[in-house]
């Protein structure tokens, strides 16, 4: 077994080991607060404030970055007009992810936020400093367009690897895959990249899906 899978292999063994205690030993779960800005905008619209909290102090997501695995959070905010008694209608809708990973030889924490205007990348030296980025509040510029009774309503999933994210672990662990694509790469980097995938579904890596909602409010 190549030197780098084997490697990684142990990562996943151990995060896999530990999961299951460190569920029940919880102190408080991971929250999504959507709430409302206290200031209103044209019209009386007032746009959406997102939070998420207590994520390091769920073990799981701990683990993962302490085994060398990113943990990835996709936030969704969605724009509904409510309607009484027929089907609310869904307008809109702002979307962005933050990455988080551990740098081991740095010992320190990556932190990086994709939004539509660009990619920013903050460095924490400690967990504490880390759990205070991650709780940071996002006012989302997303409103209702025209007047009626709206309310904002919010999507956290929380996970350790998507596709993409696979392709930058790799990256960051093992060294750049690419070569594999245009033939420059040798057999055994493609199917341990292939066994990689296999290894990190049968791993059973956590993932997490939080919903919330505002109050209704009125734009004139």
């Amino acid at each position: 077994m190549p030197l780098r899978f084997a490697a990684l292999a142990a990562s996943i063994a151990l995060l896999g080991a530990m999961s299951l205690p460190l569920r029940a030993q919880e102190p408080q779960g991971v929250r999504l607060l959507v709430t409302l800005s206290p200031d209103s905008v044209a019209g009386g619209a007032r746009l959406p404030i997102v939070r998420s909290e207590n994520l390091l102090s769920d073990g799981r997501w701990l683990s993962a970055l302490r085994s060398g695995l990113p943990v990835r959070l996709h936030y969704r905010v969605e724009v509904w007009r409510s309607r009484g008694a027929w089907f609310d209608l869904f307008l809109r809708q702002a979307e962005w992810d933050v990455l988080v990973r551990h740098e081991p030889l740095l010992d320190q924490y990556t932190l990086l936020t994709f939004t539509a205007g660009g990619t920013q990348e903050r460095r924490y030296a400690t967990l504490d400093a880390l759990s205070a980025a991650l709780a940071f509040s996002y006012q989302v510029n997303v409103r209702p367009p025209n007047p009626g009774i709206y309310y904002y309503g919010a999507v956290l999933e929380i996970s350790t690897l998507s596709d993409s994210d696979l392709d930058e672990l790799e990256r960051f662990l093992e060294g750049d895959l690419g070569d594999v694509a245009t033939g420059g790469g040798s057999i055994g980097d493609a199917l341990g990249r292939g066994a990689t995938r296999f290894l990190l579904r049968l791993a059973g890596l956590p993932s997490l899906r939080l919903e919330g909602r505002t109050q209704r409010f009125r734009v004139r």
